[in-house]
């Protein structure tokens, strides 16, 4: 392991960073949800269904292409990741696509007996605060879990042990904990706000796409909105844009969604009694 990494601190800032991050990742999307249900006397089942949906497409059936596409162990999946437009490409185009007919379906089958527009709302907090509660809640538990072993040196003994392969994988995430400040995890939680608007705001848009035949663009709208965000991210990723340039797009991008999205909500007839 690299001298310098085996006596790195995390530093207290970052850890409070984590914490915080960690405590508004589950309990910012439960608030908000027993916020909406005392605001409306809605029912939460489609919040329920709508944090099944994103397990199940999201984390479940979006791998299997995405081990094809980014594994490296075929000649398809090493030209994707040795190409920036490819890499954006296929990484949003499956964000989108299995996200979006997932909640296509739950609308049309799963949810088909809740008409009412706040259905479209209540689905969204469920699918996008379980995106937050998975991708930042729990991933900021391990970041603690690391950076706790990396602070009290076992990390160093159990490197030791890691198969040279998986060596690098390691020393850049030490490498990342090391170095984070406060402010990096405070930026985390920001996009993370703006994501869980995004998901309400596709979430109306395929509501109305299924509940109203002439609104039926919307569905494919929605998908192509949702490959737009996530290209933007991949591009971060692949290295071709900063941190800064990606978070401001998401800001500005979900913004824009959301407008038109309350637009359409607008226009979906009254309320539930």
């Amino acid at each position: 392991m690299n001298q310098i990494l085996a006596t790195a601190q995390v530093s207290s800032g970052a850890i409070g960073g984590m914490v915080l991050s960690m405590i508004f990742a589950i309990l910012g999307p439960i608030l908000l949800l027993i916020v909406w249900r005392i605001k409306k006397k809605c029912n939460l089942m489609p919040a329920l269904v709508g944090a099944v949906t994103f397990i199940v497409a999201a984390l479940v059936l979006e791998n299997i292409p995405k081990y094809f596409l980014f594994s490296g162990t075929n000649t398809v999946s090493e030209y994707v990741l040795s190409h920036a437009w490819s890499y954006a490409l296929a990484g949003g185009l499956l964000a989108g696509i299995f996200e979006e007919c997932g909640r296509f379906v739950a609308f049309r089958f799963f949810l088909k007996k809740h008409t009412a527009r706040e259905t479209s709302l209540t689905y969204g907090i469920g699918h996008g605060g379980i995106e937050c509660i998975v991708l930042l809640g729990l991933g900021m538990v391990s970041n603690l879990s690391m950076a706790f072993a990396i602070n009290s040196g076992a990390l160093t003994a159990i490197m030791e042990n890691i198969p040279a392969e998986q060596l690098a994988v390691y020393e850049s995430v030490v490498s990342t904990l090391t170095t984070a400040t406060f402010g990096l995890f405070l930026l985390g939680i920001w996009e993370r706000i703006f994501a869980v608007l995004f998901h309400i705001a596709l979430s109306v848009l395929v509501f109305a796409g299924v509940t109203e035949k002439s609104k039926f663009y919307l569905f494919p709208l929605a998908i192509l909105l949702h490959a737009g965000l996530d290209i933007f991210a991949a591009l971060y990723q692949f290295g071709m844009i900063t941190l800064p340039v990606t978070e401001l797009f998401i800001t500005l991008f979900s913004c824009v969604c959301a407008f038109f999205a309350y637009r359409v909500y607008r226009s979906l007839g009254t309320e539930q009694a």
